[in-house]
């Protein structure tokens, strides 16, 4: 670590901070010298004429009910010098940090981008940045919104790592400097498999990191719970400010009888699981005897018509309980953030989402599983309480098991390994790490580079060309070996059947298809090991979304318990994101290759036809379908939202064009998520 790194890590001024908190939380008098020496002194009542000074002097440029700390403002002027890179809990206001930046320097800053890890997060930071910059700022999420206003001056750039890899954006960044660069979460970077275990992920991420950071102006790292980062391969110059400074009072509670599972309007909580089937699970083992809340009528009726009236999301909203995880639509996933900080949703069972989506604030988390590192723990926790100076709650932390007891050491930084910045290969997908972070190999992986790379030369294809597409190492290998098969079948079905197992060999969702897993299994079907049709065919080829699919189940299988059409929900919602965020990967093999004029439309029809049908259920020929989804449409509502806002060229910004709809009749048509989401901006 450089002497120049401003490190603030003391753990006795930590313990002298946390008493201090403890005694504001509990509105005792605090005396001033102590807040300042602690780094409190945002909690200060001294009216005094040098308080009232030093106060005004730190207000926000972005808000100007929101006194800075003394801790964001010295990282504001660090960083009008220079790049900076920041670790710090959440409470610390590190987001706030960056779009505190931009409003200061608005009239030199035309390009800012932020790469956030997921689309929650997007999604979130979006609402920000409407909120503060609507009339300063273009908001871009998605290449088609960069396609309508790429000639705009300014712009806030906000994308997931996939989303940068786009032709269209690396196009308008190779001929722009980005004044301002953001990488949140830059913990996503790490090559602990504790940390990160989606190796192709990874790699991309990092890829993003090396292309973006030598394209930028101004840069701003952060994350949280980091001791130390090495720059050392980039030779990237930037300041580290590493603070434990905690501005909330959080305790925590180890009781293994705990079983006040569910919240109530007055105590509200998070309850984590390990994963979603966890959820599931513990649903099975802890029946609810929960009134009925004031649920939202029009949403339950329409998620029973829609979906099914036994979907057991229905029944647990109506309990104030919401659903939360990776596998969750992301219409309700918003709806259900949205109802927890205002509405009737007092109780949100989730996974990992808690720490990479929502920032929706909570006073109460209870930790039932034990999560993978102390750092995700540690992650976690952080995420409990927000920061209220006029009214400050205690949050509470109920750990349930001795092994997450054992586990928890809030002192227990990491030191962040950032996958490019280490010379070595890390990770199993060497021959992807070898060529997107430009990296040494030898051995086996020289020779299945060079054995892909002659294979390639057949096709007029660089592998220049293979990581402007971002195309995957292995994906595009397997592609080769059945070129000649699956671009010649005469029907989708074969070419679809193909892709899942020959080319992408990701079949999580199958454990939902497999029939010993429902009641109507029977000695009759078990000769068959999974249910008679595909429903990821059926999917893709569905003119009414997933409530034909289900009826297909229903009609096929009409001895259903609860319990089955639950266990087929959850898997077609699995699907739905296999199909968008796996079988997409085939769209860039196909561009690439169609580029070099390799189909033919008569002889190659059926995959052609095939790669058309993956593309359009995951996005519409004009973009909008991705960018609908991701702000909390639902899939029945798109079609009518897009084939409207098309006609209002003469308006700037989707959030504008989606409010005049509210003056429109079409408004009546929409779904609750729908309007919702249009009233909400």
């Amino acid at each position: 670590m450089s002497n120049e790194d401003l490190v603030f890590l003391n753990n006795d001024i930590k313990f002298i901070r946390n008493e201090l908190l403890s005694d504001i939380y509990q509105n005792k008098e605090v005396p001033q010298p102590f807040l300042s020496i602690t780094d409190l002194d945002i909690y200060s009542k001294d009216s005094s004429f040098f308080s009232k000074i030093g106060k005004a002097i730190r207000k926000s440029f972005l808000d100007e009910d929101i006194i800075l700390t003394k801790e964001q403002e010295e990282c504001l002027n660090i960083l009008s010098r220079e790049n900076l890179f920041i670790s710090a809990p959440t409470s610390f206001g590190k987001t706030f940090i960056a779009l505190e930046y931009i409003a200061r320097n608005s009239e030199v800053i035309n390009d800012a981008v932020f790469v956030v890890p997921t689309i929650a997060l997007m999604n979130e930071l979006r609402k920000k940045c409407f909120h503060y910059f609507k009339d300063r700022y273009t908001l871009i999420t998605s290449d088609s919104e960069l396609e309508q206003y790429y000639s705009e001056k300014k712009k806030i750039i906000i994308v997931v790592p996939e989303r940068i890899n786009a032709d269209l954006f690396h196009k308008y960044l190779d001929t722009k400097n980005i004044n301002f660069l953001v990488y949140d979460e830059i913990y996503k970077l790490n090559a602990d498999s504790k940390i990160n275990n989606n190796n192709a992920r990874l790699i991309k991420m990092n890829y993003t990191y090396k292309y973006l950071i030598e394209k930028s102006e101004k840069i701003l790292l952060l994350g949280p719970f980091i001791r130390n980062v090495d720059f050392s391969r980039s030779d990237l110059k930037i300041q580290k400010f590493i603070t434990n400074l905690n501005l909330v009072y959080n305790k925590v509670i180890f009781d293994e009888s705990f079983t006040d599972y569910f919240g109530k309007s007055g105590d509200k909580r998070f309850v984590y699981f390990g994963s979603p089937s966890k959820i599931v699970k513990f649903l099975n083992e802890n029946p609810t005897d929960l009134p009925e809340v004031s649920f939202d009528e029009p949403i339950i009726k329409w998620m029973s018509e829609n979906i099914h009236p036994d979907w057991y999301y229905v029944d647990f909203l109506k309990k104030g309980i919401g659903i939360h995880h990776g596998k969750t639509p992301i219409f309700l996933r918003k709806y259900i953030e949205s109802e927890y900080a205002k509405g009737s949703i007092h109780t949100i069972l989730c996974t990992s989402t808690l720490v990479e989506g929502i920032n929706t604030p909570t006073n109460s988390l209870v930790v039932y599983d034990t999560p993978r590192s102390v750092f995700e723990l540690n992650n976690l926790i952080g995420r409990v309480g927000r920061l209220n100076i006029e009214n400050p709650k205690v949050g509470k932390i109920y750990i349930t098991n001795r092994e997450t007891l054992d586990l928890y050491d809030p002192d227990e930084w990491i030191d962040l390994n950032i996958l490019y910045e280490n010379e070595n290969i890390l990770t199993k997908n060497s021959e992807d790490e070898t060529l997107y972070l430009s990296k040494e190999s030898d051995g086996e992986i020289k020779e299945n580079i060079l054995r892909l790379s002659n294979a390639l030369d057949e096709y007029k294809i660089t592998f220049p060309e293979v990581i402007d597409a971002g195309i995957e190492f292995k994906i595009l290998e397997r592609f080769i070996v059945v070129y000649d098969t699956i671009t010649k079948y005469s029907k989708e079905f074969n070419v679809i059947h193909d892709i899942k197992f020959s080319i992408l060999k990701v079949n999580n969702y199958l454990r939902g298809l497999k029939i010993e897993n429902y009641s109507f299994a029977t000695k009759h079907t078990e000769t068959e090991k999974y249910l008679n049709f595909d429903a990821v065919y059926f999917l893709l080829t569905s003119t009414n979304g997933m409530k034909s699919v289900i009826s297909r189940f229903t009609n096929r299988y009409p001895k259903y318990t609860a319990t089955d059409i639950n266990l087929f929900i959850d898997t077609l919602f699995q699907i739905d994101e296999f199909i968008k965020f796996e079988m997409m990967k085939m769209v860039s093999i196909y561009d690439l290759f169609d580029s070099k004029g390799l189909f033919n439309p008569m002889e190659n029809r059926a995959f052609i036809q095939s790669i058309n049908m993956i593309k359009n259920y995951s996005n519409s020929p004009d973009g909008y379908e991705r960018i609908l989804t991701d702000l909390g449409f639902p899939e029945e509502d798109i079609q009518i939202v897009r084939n409207k806002i098309t006609d209002y060229q003469e308006i700037k910004g989707t959030e504008n064009k989606l409010k005049k709809l509210q003056n429109e009749d079409i408004f009546s048509e929409l779904s609750p998520f729908g309007k919702k989401v249009i009233k909400d901006i």
